[in-house]
C-alpha cells in the first residue's frame, strides 16, 4: 500500500505548558500520515459503523485480508494448470485353451500361452479458458514370451506396440460459457475488488477517527486556557476583595464568595488538564501501534480551532456518495457476485452436449525404433469425431440451485437499494449538521463577546460601588461558560465537516491522500 500525502496550510498555535518528556509539534496531516503507516486497524481491519443499525455496519479485513483475497485469486487459476501423469509397469498373463474330450469341451489344465506385457504411458490433460478439455496420450506396450521353447506356440522376439493420440472435447451447452472453474475465478476477482474497497473504507475510517480526535485535543487544550483565564479572573477578584475587606469597604462574606469561586475554578482547571491528557492519549492510541514509545511524548498541535466556511451542494455530494462511497460500491460487488452465480446455475440447467474430436497414430515393430518409425510414417492412423449428449432425467438439484440463485440476486438488489437510500440519508444529515454547526459558531461567538462586554461593564459598576461581588462572580461564570461553548462549537464544526467528507466518500481526496493498492 502506497500513500502519498500533501501537507495542507497550517496555522501556528502556542506551545503547551512545559513537560518533562519530548514535545513533538504535529499537524493534522502529520497525525494522519503516522496513523496510516502504523495503525493496526489498517493492517487487520475492523467493524466499521456506517448507520444507525448494526446491519449497516461493514466488516473490513485490512491489508492482510486483501493479500489473502489476492492469493485466493491466484490459486483459482490453478484450474487451468495442465496435469501430467506417467505410468510404467509390467503384467504377466497366462492363458489356456479348450480341447475335445469325452464329447465335450474341457479347458486345458496347463497354460498354453504365457507372456509379459511391459507398459509405459504418458498422459497430459487440462482445460482451456474456453472450457475446452484437451488430453494427450502416448504409450508403448512391450510384449514377449518368457518361454521361448514352449512347444505349444512358436517363440517370438519382443513386440512393441505404441500409440500417440490427442483428444479435444468442447462443451456446447452445459459448461460452455461458464463452468465451475471459471465461476470461481470470476468470483475471486469480485472478492479482490471488494477487499480493495474495504481497504479504502478502512483507511477512510482511520483518517476520520484521527481528525475527530485531533480536534478533540485542540478543544481540550483551548479549554485548559479558558479555565486558566477563569482562575486568573477569580484570583484577581479575590485579591481586590481582600484589600477592600481589610479596610472595611465590603463585608467579609463577599470576600469568602470570591475565594470559593477561585477554588472552584482551580478544580475546573485540574479537570480540564486531565481531559486534555486523556484526549492526547486517545489520539496517540490511533496514530501508532506502540503506545509505550509515544507515551512520554507530548503532542503539540500546530493548528488552531478555526471555522472555514465551505459551500456544500446536495447534487454534488449525492453523486460523490454513489460514485465514491466504498461501502456502497462493495454492495454493488456483492450484487455482481450474485449475478455471476446466477449465470452459472442457469447454465447448469442445460443438458451436456459435447463435441469431441480425436486424432492419433499407432505403431508396431520388433524394436522400439521400428515402432516409433511407424508412428512417424503415419502407417496406422486413427481419427474420429463424436457428439455426446448427456441429459439428466430429473435435475432437482440444478433447478433448486437456480431458484436459490434468483432469490439471492433479488436480495442483493434490495440490499443495494437500501444501501443507496442510507448513503443519501447520511449525506443529507451530514450536510445539515455542518450547516447547523457553522451557525452555532456564530451564535457562541456573539454570546462570548456579549459576556466579555457584560463582565467589563459589571466590573466598572463594582468600582463605582453600584453592584456586588456576587454579581461579578456570576458574570465571570457566564463568560467562562460562553468561552467553553465557543471552543466546543468550533471543534464540533470541524468534526462535522470531516464526518461529512466520510459520508460522501471524499475523505482521502479532501486530505490529499492518494491510495494505491499494489
Amino acid at each position: 500500500m502506497v500513500l502519498l500525502c500533501q501537507a495542507p496550510v497550517l496555522h501556528a498555535q502556542p506551545a503547551p505548558a512545559a513537560t518533562n518528556g519530548t514535545v513533538r509539534p504535529m499537524s493534522l496531516h502529520d497525525c494522519i500520515r503516522m496513523a496510516v503507516e502504523r495503525n493496526l486497524t489498517i493492517l487487520i481491519g475492523d467493524n466499521i459503523g456506517l448507520g444507525d443499525t448494526a446491519d449497516l455496519d461493514e466488516r473490513t479485513f485490512g491489508k492482510l485480508g486483501l493479500q489473502e483475497r489476492r492469493l485466493e485469486l491466484e490459486g483459482s487459476y490453478g484450474y487451468y494448470d495442465p496435469v501430467l501423469s506417467l505410468t510404467g509397469g509390467a503384467e504377466y498373463e497366462a492363458q489356456g485353451d479348450y480341447g475335445i474330450a469325452g464329447g465335450g469341451n474341457i479347458a486345458s489344465k496347463t497354460a498354453t500361452s504365457k507372456n509379459w506385457n511391459a507398459v509405459y504411458g504418458l498422459e497430459l490433460g487440462g482445460i482451456l479458458p474456453t472450457g475446452t478439455r484437451y488430453e494427450f496420450l502416448a504409450g508403448m506396450n512391450r510384449l514377449w514370451d518368457p518361454e521361448e521353447d514352449n512347444p505349444l506356440i512358436p517363440s517370438f522376439a519382443y513386440q512393441y506396440d505404441s500409440s500417440a493420440r490427442v483428444t479435444i472435447t468442447q462443451p456446447l451447452l452445459k459448461d460452455f460459457w461458464i463452468d465451475s472453474g471459471r465461476l470461481n475465478i470470476r468470483l475471486a476477482k469480485v472478492f479482490v475488488r471488494r477487499s480493495e474497497l474495504g481497504m479504502k473504507l478502512t483507511v477512510m475510517h482511520v483518517v476520520n477517527q484521527v481528525a475527530g480526535l485531533y480536534f478533540d485535543l485542540l478543544a481540550a487544550r483551548d479549554e485548559v486556557k479558558v479555565q486558566e483565564n477563569a482562575l486568573e479572573l477569580a484570583n484577581q477578584l479575590v485579591t481586590e476583595n481582600k484589600n477592600k475587606a481589610a479596610v472595611g469597604a465590603i463585608a467579609r462574606l463577599d470576600a469568602r464568595q470570591s475565594e470559593a469561586q477561585a477554588a472552584t475554578a482551580k478544580a475546573d482547571l485540574s479537570d480540564a488538564v486531565f481531559a486534555a491528557q486523556q484526549a492526547e492519549n486517545l489520539l496517540k492510541a490511533v496514530i501508532t501501534h506502540d503506545f509505550g514509545k509515544i507515551q512520554p511524548v507530548t503532542i503539540e498541535p500546530t493548528e488552531k480551532l478555526i471555522a472555514v466556511y465551505q459551500a456544500l451542494s446536495y447534487a454534488e455530494s449525492f453523486r460523490n456518495g454513489l460514485e465514491q462511497r466504498p461501502d456502497y460500491l462493495m454492495a454493488k460487488q456483492d450484487l455482481e457476485a450474485r449475478q455471476i452465480s446466477l449465470v452459472f446455475f442457469k447454465n447448469q440447467l442445460y443438458p451436456a452436449l459435447d463435441l469431441q474430436g480425436t486424432y492419433g497414430r499407432n505403431g508396431i515393430g520388433n524394436t522400439t525404433s521400428d515402432s516409433l518409425d511407424s508412428i512417424a510414417d503415419n502407417r496406422f492412423p486413427t481419427y474420429g469425431g463424436f457428439v455426446v449428449l448427456t441429459v439428466p432425467l430429473v435435475r432437482k438439484a440444478e433447478r433448486a440451485n437456480y431458484k436459490e440463485a434468483i432469490v439471492n440476486e433479488q436480495a442483493a438488489i434490495l440490499t443495494l437499494k437500501r444501501k443507496e437510500d442510507s448513503v443519501l440519508q447520511e449525506i443529507d444529515i451530514a450536510v445539515k449538521e455542518v450547516i447547523s454547526r457553522y451557525q452555532t459558531i456564530e451564535s457562541t461567538r456573539q454570546a462570548r463577546i456579549f459576556a466579555e462586554e457584560a463582565l467589563a461593564a459589571e466590573l466598572q459598576k463594582l468600582e463605582g460601588g453600584k453592584t456586588t461581588s456576587f454579581n461579578v462572580l456570576q458574570f465571570q461564570r457566564d463568560l467562562t461558560a460562553a468561552r467553553s461553548a465557543e471552543v466546543i462549537a468550533l471543534a464540533n464544526y470541524n468534526k462535522a465537516l470531516h464526518q461529512f467528507y466520510f459520508r460522501e466518500g471524499s475523505t482521502l481526496e479532501r486530505n490529499k491522500i492518494n491510495l494505491e493498492l499494489r
